[in-house]
């Protein structure tokens, strides 16, 4: 090749080398191209994406928020255009198993005019608040329960085959001392239970059926059943060293040692 064809085809690739598009950026005036907010756009397109969408935002209906030293007043305004309603009776509310009075109903549309919330959020908040009291409820009643087994479970330990008719004269002997009031049934207790599951309140009342008196106690039986403490100290009395239960010569050696058999059964 020629030298002229060489610096002729040198020629012609710097010719096209300077008429090849150049960058987007490249291609707007000197003034725009260094603009933080234009170095997200590769391409133009994208550019009259973001712009079509500026102009419908500007078209939508806004909400000026208030300033700092905004009024109650200039607030209500924004509430109210999000969709909360004039006034708190406005409300439309509901809950399915709390059991709310009317005064207590108010006061939760008042609390929630009062913050602004629009109807549908003031529902999700009611059904908060009874999602929360619904588990509370269901803590305390369990904790109830269990205090009443525990409760239970010591006396029948305590009485063991003499624990119904322990509570029977317990019962009848709070009844006979406060004019036949069923206060066992009547009075609840700050952690749930009723007075009567309270072990404590049994232990006193079955003593002063004691002190009472079985003719005092209307329908009492007389045959008295024994606690296994109560067995225990009989035993202990009928088995001393110096009882027929070790002579088995004595003519009472028999019925002391059958008694005791029976004595054993209520511990």
């Amino acid at each position: 090749m020629s030298e002229e064809a060489i610096q002729d085809t040198g020629s012609q690739e710097v010719a096209a080398a300077s008429e090849a598009p150049a960058g987007f950026l490249d291609s707007l005036p000197e003034d725009l191209r260094n603009e933080p907010s234009l170095r997200n756009f590769a391409d133009p397109a994208s550019l009259a994406k973001s712009y079509v969408h500026a102009q419908r935002m500007i078209g939508a209906d806004k909400i000026p928020l208030p300033g700092k030293s905004a009024t109650d007043d200039e607030w209500r305004s924004v509430y109210t255009k999000l969709g909360a309603p004039n006034e708190a009776s406005a409300y439309e509310v509901s809950f399915n198993e709390a059991a709310l009075s009317d005064s207590e109903l108010n006061s939760f549309r008042e609390s929630a005019f009062m913050a602004g919330l629009n109807t549908k959020q003031a529902q999700v908040m009611a059904d908060f608040l009874e999602k929360t009291w619904s588990d509370a409820r269901g803590n305390f009643e369990q904790q109830a329960d269990d205090a009443r087994y525990q409760g239970e479970q010591e006396l029948r330990q305590e009485f063991g085959k003499a624990f119904e008719q322990k509570l029977e004269r317990a019962q009848m002997a709070a009844n006979n001392l406060l004019g036949g009031t069923q206060i066992f049934d009547e009075i609840t207790l700050s952690d749930g239970r009723m007075l009567g599951d309270h072990p404590e309140i049994v232990r006193m009342f079955a003593a002063l059926a004691d002190q009472i008196g079985e003719d005092s106690l209307e329908g009492q039986t007389t045959e008295m059943i024994m606690t296994p403490d109560e067995a225990s100290r009989q035993i202990a009395e009928m088995t001393r060293r110096d009882s027929p239960y070790w002579d088995k010569m004595h003519p009472e050696h028999e019925s002391y040692v059958n008694q005791v058999l029976t004595l054993r059964e209520y511990i």
